[in-house]
């Protein structure tokens, strides 16, 4: 409604009233009440806007009225992080996503549609559904295009590749494997060189058995380094080729003691640890 015809209508709206005659409040109270009818349709149309979507090679983007600006920093960050972690673990041979199979993202205006949308908690800048290959985060979200974005992308690069609800695939190696660009392997060998050398590290039985809900934070953080520095291990040590035949085996397996020996020759678990071992001391 155009300014002035509403401000012509309103002033019919308070002479059939006799402004002289009735209490200011109550007509404070009908004007608030008719701007709320008049309004409340253009908020529940902004919050029902449909999607807008940003295609690219392996990827659908969603937004409603993120910046463009935005929008294609998005999209060029994950093309690469796509293209540098399946080229990383020697996976871009296989053509993950294209076409209809393109992973989606989605990128909420605001922390409150984000929050409303997934119902996730206060803190949370992002959230992903690794079976529907589905991140979701919202515009400005600290942390979500260099931390939280190639962290989850992995993740799902991954386990697509070795099976979702693979019981041979323990916590430390897909963590290894979504921190693998995020980490430095000098900083951390250095580290646990030192955690190696005075017995205060987690073996390899408690690896497969670790709990981060259980953890503390010091353990979480050794956690972390040592599922990274094993996968940095396999891969500095073997080569790609040999890791994408790992995966495989427990893809098809469902085993991690057989995918160890059969792509490594590793006798058992201890043999595996000792050599990890002594990757990091040397």
């Amino acid at each position: 409604m155009p300014p002035m015809r509403q401000s012509c209508w309103l002033r019919k709206f308070y002479r059939w009233f006799d402004l002289k005659r009735r209490p200011v409040f109550k007509i404070k109270s009908w004007v608030t009440g008719l701007l709320f009818i008049l309004f409340l349709p253009l908020a529940v149309c902004a919050q029902n806007q449909e999607w807008q979507v940003y295609k690219s090679t392996h990827f659908f983007i969603f937004y409603k009225n993120a910046p463009e600006a935005e929008v294609n920093a998005l999209m060029l960050k994950a093309e690469d992080y796509y293209n540098s972690i399946a080229n990383e673990f020697g996976f871009n041979r296989f053509n993950f996503w294209t076409w209809d199979n393109r992973a989606k993202i989605y990128l909420y205006d605001n922390q409150d549609d984000y929050r409303q949308a997934t119902q996730s908690t206060e803190w949370s800048g992002g959230q992903v559904r690794i079976g529907a290959k589905l991140i979701q985060g919202f515009s400005g979200a600290p942390g979500f295009l260099n931390s939280m974005l190639p962290h989850e992308l992995a993740h799902i690069i991954f386990i697509e590749m070795v099976g979702f609800n693979n019981p041979a695939v323990p916590l430390w190696l897909q963590e290894g494997v979504a921190t693998y660009q995020q980490e430095d392997i000098s900083a951390v060998k250095a580290d646990l060189a030192g955690k190696i050398r005075g017995n205060d590290y987690l073996d390899l039985r408690a690896l497969n058995s670790f709990q981060l809900s259980n953890a503390s934070t010091e353990n979480v953080r050794l956690f972390y380094a040592e599922s990274y520095s094993m996968v940095k291990y396999l891969i500095a040590e073997f080569g790609k080729d040999a890791f994408v035949n790992f995966c495989r085996l427990l893809r098809d397996n469902r085993n991690l003691m057989t995918a160890l020996s059969r792509a490594y020759s590793f006798k058992n678990l201890n043999e595996f640890e000792e050599s990890w071992k002594n990757y990091i001391l040397k």
